[in-house]
């Protein structure tokens, strides 16, 4: 007959272990954070582990226009690794009830953090690091666009004071042959208020090569609240045909 208690005792000892490792790391992550605040549209270089809710709707008040609720996860590995889970969108079209709520692509990335320096009470600091990895899109009749995808991309940040510039510039490349292929750079600049409210902007260019050609460039003024570990961020692209957008995020860093 087994032992039970050894049995018990096991994967309780490895449980508080695991615990008391990812503490470790969660504090010494909370030191050495730059004090890079991501934007809507443009990730913040260094690792921690965050997870993020953003919704995304077109401001055009007619029939058929999109509306997608999206989520992403950031788990830090170690100091300078890890890993980003996109979880599928849920996409749709308004009136709500006219088609059906659709799975968007499903994503894993690998994340390495190769150059750091400075923490949040310094009065300079910044990361940089590069990230790799695929998307599996779930077919349907509805949105014949989503599909798989492969990218690859630099992200950068960097902090004087209360002034913050962050970019993200890669490419993605379609795996399914519906799906485009792009280069994409997204850059942005922040500014602390005082104490935990900001103001931040960014442009976000896109540059489809594949199956089609096209560019497309969004200015999004945002403001930010970040309360503790938590972050609220709104944002309004103006620029866009033919009514603009409204984005809405929160995030959670453990």
């Amino acid at each position: 007959m087994p032992n039970l208690k050894a049995s018990v005792r096991m994967p309780l000892c490895f449980s508080l272990l695991l615990g008391f490792v990812l503490c470790l790391q969660a504090a010494r992550a909370a030191e050495d954070d730059p004090g890079l605040l991501r934007t809507l549209q443009t990730d913040s270089a260094n690792i921690e582990n965050t997870y993020y809710l953003l919704t995304w709707f077109n401001n055009d008040t007619s029939p058929y226009h999109g509306v997608y609720l999206y989520g992403e996860g950031l788990l830090a590995l170690g100091k300078d690794l890890g890993v980003e889970l996109d979880f599928p969108t849920l996409d749709t079209i308004q009136p709500f009830g006219k088609e059906p709520l659709i799975m968007g692509p499903i994503g894993l990335y690998g994340r390495y953090e190769f150059y750091h320096f400075g923490a949040w009470n310094s009065e300079t600091a910044g990361a940089f690091s590069l990230q790799a990895g695929a998307a599996y899109g779930f077919p349907n009749k509805t949105f014949k666009w989503i599909g798989s995808s492969w990218s690859i991309e630099a992200l950068g940040g960097y902090r004087a004071g209360k002034v913050f510039f962050q970019g993200n510039y890669g490419f993605q490349g379609g795996i399914d042959p519906q799906v485009q292929s792009m280069l994409k750079a997204n850059s942005a600049v922040g500014f602390n208020l005082g104490s935990d409210l900001f103001i931040q902007g960014e442009a976000d260019v896109t540059i489809v090569t594949a199956p089609f050609a096209n560019s497309s460039c969004a200015l999004v003024p945002q403001i930010a609240f970040q309360p503790g570990e938590w972050l609220f961020e709104f944002g309004e692209a103006f620029n866009t045909v033919p009514m603009g957008f409204t984005e809405i995020m929160v995030a959670r860093t453990f």
